[in-house]
Parts: C-alpha cells; structure tokens; sequence
C-alpha cells in the first residue's frame, strides 16, 4: 500500500499544494512540521501549535493541519512508548501504570490532575529527544518523494538506467 495513491487523505493537498507553486521543500517542511507537532504527547494544543507555526513561517495552512490531522491515530499508539522512555529519562516522581492513568481520565480527572501531568511531562521528556531526529529523517524522505513529484508532473522523467539489453 502506497501512502500516495490518489484515495489517501492528504493527497490531493500536497498535489495541489506542489501544482500551485509551493516549493517541495517548503511543503516538505510543513507536512513534518504537521507530523512532527501531531504526535506531540499532549491531550491539547497540537493544532494551536501547528497553526502558529504555519503563520510565523509562512507555511500552507492546510496542508500542516492535514498532517497535524493524520498523524493523531500515531500520537495516540506512541504515548505509551514516550512515557515508558520518558520514565526512564525522568526517574523522580510515580511512575503510573497505563491502567491508572485511563482510571484517572475516565473516572476522578480532577483528583488525578498531577499524575496525568506528571506522566505527560515524562512522555514529552522523551518527544523532545526523539522528535529532532525522527524531523530530519521525514524531511529528507519526504523532499525526495515531492521533488520526485514535481518532476513526474512537469514531464521529466529519469533517463533508462544504462547497461546492455538482451
């Protein structure tokens, strides 16, 4: 499965986005700009956040909210993960089980305020060391795809590998 076949959400931001001038650099920034802030372990702000960031850099709006969008379903797998490495970055304090955060959401929020926070602060811990490389990685993936992109739709291919044909 292709994340750039015609059906997939977003697509048809970032054909729209590359045929309207937008350089691939420039989108490649905003879509993991999008991502990036998307899987921010927070229960709030990411879309705050990426609407700051798309005005004070100047990015596409939609596209980094898109992004932003798409990547909720992995903030939610990976907060689990940040706040197991963060705990292990962040040793002070209880480290809650998973079952009692969920237990603190559903049933007593404002009594377990302190826990939620303490384990986001560790989960965000380990954000802020994981997403810097994570960043670079996706840009540099994604400036190839989109500039693979532009070039596809202006006409220009690859010429044929060379080597003798049999």
């Amino acid at each position: 499965m292709t994340l750039l076949r015609p059906g997939f959400p977003g697509v048809k931001i970032i054909r729209t986005s590359l045929t309207q001038g937008i350089s691939p650099r420039k989108l490649a920034l905003t879509v993991v700009l999008g991502i990036i802030v998307g899987i921010l372990p927070t229960v709030w702000g990411s879309t705050l956040v990426c609407a700051s960031l798309a005005y004070f850099l100047r990015l596409n709006q939609p596209a980094i909210q898109a992004a932003n969008f798409l990547a909720y379903p992995i903030q939610i797998a990976l907060f689990v993960p940040f706040h197991h490495l963060g705990a292990r970055i962040i040793p002070w304090g209880p480290s809650p089980s998973i079952e009692a955060l969920l237990k603190g959401f559903s049933q007593d929020f404002a009594g377990n305020i302190g826990l939620i926070l303490l384990a986001t602060l560790k989960a965000v811990a380990a954000w802020l060391i994981t997403a810097p490389p994570l960043a670079v990685f996706l840009y540099l993936l994604l400036l190839t795809i989109f500039t693979r992109m532009v070039k596809v739709q202006n006409g220009f291919r690859h010429p044929p590998e060379c080597g003798v044909k049999i």
